[in-house]
């Protein structure tokens, strides 16, 4: 019988290192197997899966290296933590670029920082896993893949509670600024779930006077004002057991409120100027970048209607709080921009990608796509850089808040800078520098160097 415990092959010449990893470990749940070098690895790797390979760089026969290269050239899903020894950061930095996962110095560390940096490679692993997941879910029920562009931890908390939305018939309450992707959000829950092949209909309550928006929805009678020639069907009738997503409901009135709790609580509707009510079938999903809590404090919005449609509530970050989508969402832009306009395919300098990651985006994903259609158009050739920027661009302050003052000495406001930037990067990155290199466009040694500076 198959054990469900991580099974981790652990890999050094020296007997010490491996009786020190069996030690520590042998109490935490894992399976432990053990090699002498290199080629017994590979023997033991090519006939049993691990989850996780602890190895010594520096070994007899076959190093860790070669190893390492060995295995991520067929094999990427297999966590690899190396072994070195302090100053050979040289090698470390090789094998982060060969696909290494993590690293361990000797001598090592304390017991419960080497055990927390294992449990923290099996979480990143299991969180990736979810994201593909999701993602694939997504993908099979319909929704283009290059609509919903993340890499965070917190967009996918997002796309998680979307996708079990998706599964039961509730309302669903969508709060977050303009250009977040809230109506993007409504559409994958409706495309995801049973009411899929029926009609999906936004309407931006805050866009439509109130005399419009009533008729829009409900529908009216002949007759029933100036210009009402035909009777004619709103929105909750055409939608036929759809979705309606009321975007910006935050803006409606008091009298408008009163009338959609009706048709939440009683399934019917009453045309304007009718005089009978008609059963109605829909899913609603509600978004506002207003805030509903204090609307209602402030009786501005009905309790009872906040209640109704605050089943489940998806509260979706601005990009400030993501910085690490934005390298994937430029490229996104960029990718569509040039297809589009069937221009040649530009790049933006990492110093440039660094510098975005940076500012605050008021306008956020909106924004952000904004910014990369007018650089397509004012911009020279080839490699965007920083100078290419509009100047409200390059002259926005990035958007972080170091503690205490910012100092007015050059140099001392520079390190404080790096020392924050460096803090975030990291936090984001879940401490790991190959993904923050990729997402901040550094070099992996520079980061090395300055994870190592900020430790001491």
């Amino acid at each position: 019988m198959e054990s469900n415990m991580p099974k981790i092959l652990v890999v050094d010449d020296e007997e010490y290192t491996r009786t020190y990893f069996k030690d520590i470990l042998d109490d935490q749940g894992y399976d432990l197997v053990y090699a002498h070098d290199g080629d017994e690895a590979l023997k033991l790797w090519s006939r049993e899966n691990f989850d996780l390979i602890i190895m010594d760089i520096r070994m007899p026969v076959i190093d860790g290296m070669e190893a390492l290269r060995r295995i991520r050239s067929t094999d990427t899903e297999t966590l690899i933590i190396m072994i070195s020894a302090y100053g050979d950061i040289d090698s470390v930095i090789d094998a982060m670029r060969l696909g290494a996962n993590d690293f361990f110095i000797k001598p090592f560390s304390s017991i419960d920082k080497i055990r927390l940096d294992i449990q923290n490679c099996f979480d990143r692993r299991k969180l990736l896993q979810e994201i593909k997941m999701l993602k694939r879910q997504i993908n099979d029920a319909g929704l283009s893949s290059h609509q919903l562009i993340y890499t965070s931890a917190v967009m996918h908390h997002v796309i998680r509670l979307s996708c079990q939305a998706s599964n039961i018939d509730l309302p669903v309450l969508i709060l977050g600024e303009s250009g977040t992707g809230k109506e993007l959000i409504a559409r994958s829950i409706h495309i995801n779930s049973l009411r899929h092949a029926a009609p999906f209909f936004a309407v931006n309550c805050g866009a439509l006077a109130e005399t419009l928006l009533e008729p829009a929805l409900f529908g009216y009678e002949r007759g029933a004002f100036t210009g009402a020639n035909a009777t004619t069907i709103g929105y909750f009738e055409a939608v036929r057991g759809g979705t309606i997503f009321l975007d910006e409901i935050g803006e409606t009135s008091p009298a408008f409120q009163v009338k959609l709790l009706r048709v939440l609580q009683e399934n019917e509707i009453m045309r304007v100027g009718g005089t009978k009510p008609i059963k109605v079938d829909f899913r609603l999903i509600s978004a506002t970048n207003s805030n509903l809590d204090e609307q209602v404090r402030n009786g501005l919005f009905r309790k009872d209607l906040f209640y109704r449609i605050n089943v489940v509530r998806i509260d979706v970050p601005p990009l400030r709080d993501r910085p690490e989508d934005i390298p994937l969402l430029l490229e996104h832009f960029l990718d569509q921009v040039c297809r589009t306009n069937r221009l040649k395919r530009r790049s933006l300098a990492p110093e440039t990608i660094q510098h975005l990651m940076g500012l605050p985006w008021e306008g956020n994903v909106r924004e952000l796509r904004n910014l990369v259609e007018r650089l397509m158009i004012v911009s020279g050739r080839g490699t965007i850089t920083l100078k290419e920027l509009p100047k409200e661009y390059r002259n926005l302050s990035p958007a972080y808040s170091p503690e205490g003052e910012m100092p007015l000495i050059y140099d001392q406001a520079r390190t404080q800078f790096e020392v924050t930037y460096l803090k975030r990067l990291l936090s984001k990155a879940g401490n790991n520098l190959k993904t923050a290199s990729r997402l901040s466009g550094l070099e992996l040694s520079t980061l090395y160097r300055r994870k190592y500076r900020l430790a001491k």
